[in-house]
């Protein structure tokens, strides 16, 4: 998958963590990318996976190279562009499909990881 690709840079921060410590935060990273539709925090998360969040959140940065609500973000908008290309559904339909409960939030979103609308992406590259 897209994110699991490393950079070197990663892979020398990854260096310092236990390797349970990564494949713990792949576990949480699949249970998110899981149900788009549920939203976890860290704390929540933390506690399932007997985590301290600060711990969490730094090996997750340098599993993902970016926090966790910027990974989630990128992954459901990676996602809502393929659907946008591939289904037809409309923009209310993928926006809930990807995890977000407001059209105006996930165009946000959308317009903030590919500077374009949703509907002006689907317009333009749709047919291509």
């Amino acid at each position: 998958m897209f994110l699991d690709m490393l950079d070197l840079e990663n892979t020398k921060r990854l260096n310092q963590y236990v390797s349970g410590q990564v494949e713990t935060i792949k576990e949480i990273h699949s249970l998110m990318t899981s149900d788009l539709k549920r939203h976890y925090t860290i704390k929540e998360l933390s506690k399932q996976y007997l985590m301290n969040t600060t711990t969490l959140k730094s090996v997750f940065k340098a599993v993902y190279g970016m926090p966790i609500a910027s990974c989630m973000k990128e992954y459901r908008m990676k996602l809502a562009s393929n659907m946008l290309l591939q289904e037809d559904k409309s923009i209310s339909e993928i926006a809930a499909a990807v995890g977000y409960k407001s059209q105006s939030k996930f165009t946000s979103a959308f317009r903030d990881i590919f500077q374009i609308l949703p509907t002006a992406y689907q317009k333009l590259y749709r047919n291509q």
